[in-house]
């Protein structure tokens, strides 16, 4: 079980191993995947995952019962039935991020996610009196995880600089950095 179109994804092996000062048996490889705006990705593989958001959103979800994750990278909230489906669009996303984890055997009473993202990186917005795109995208992944009954765990959202997101998916441990800071 995957993600979309392998295409358009980076991937790139990299080993990480465990400290010998601290244990003597080496940690398994471990996959690396950067998500770029549009992509998802679940897979009971232990896996890195690293993404970048400004005004975007990234919603992470774990598993802990099964200790399987995955997430999504989405630029605006709703594709509003304008052309072929695509995950850029959090409606179509956060579904098929859900639809990839049910199909690994999880039910969303055991889910939680966290929510990451929808700031507002671009000055020539401050004080406008039009709803700011990110917040459109954070109400949005709210209101979805509301709807499914998945309780968010996290929420580091808004404000203005962007944000690095490095998730494992087997443990659910995430990082969050501001960028520029």
């Amino acid at each position: 079980m995957n993600h979309r179109d392998d295409a358009v994804k980076t991937e790139t092996e990299i080993y990480n191993r465990g400290s010998s000062a601290v244990s003597t048996e080496a940690e398994p490889e471990l996959k690396q995947i950067y998500l770029h705006p549009g992509d998802i990705y679940a897979s009971p593989q232990p896996t890195n995952l690293s993404i970048i958001v400004g005004s975007c959103v990234a919603v992470c979800v774990f598993n802990p019962c099964l200790s399987i994750g995955g997430a999504t990278h989405y630029l605006l909230p709703t594709s509003q039935e304008q052309g072929k489906p695509s995950p850029r669009y959090g409606d179509v996303a956060i579904k098929q991020l859900l639809h990839e984890l049910r199909q690994a055997g999880s039910r969303n009473k055991d889910l939680q996610a966290e929510v990451y993202g929808g700031a507002c990186v671009l000055t020539a917005f401050h004080g406008g009196s039009v709803e700011l795109i990110g917040d459109k995208n954070v109400r949005f992944a709210l209101e979805v995880l509301s709807r499914e009954s998945i309780p968010v765990v996290r929420q580091e959202t808004g404000g203005e600089k962007g944000r690095k997101i490095t998730m494992r998916t087997n443990t659910g441990a995430i990082s969050c950095k501001l960028i520029g800071s």
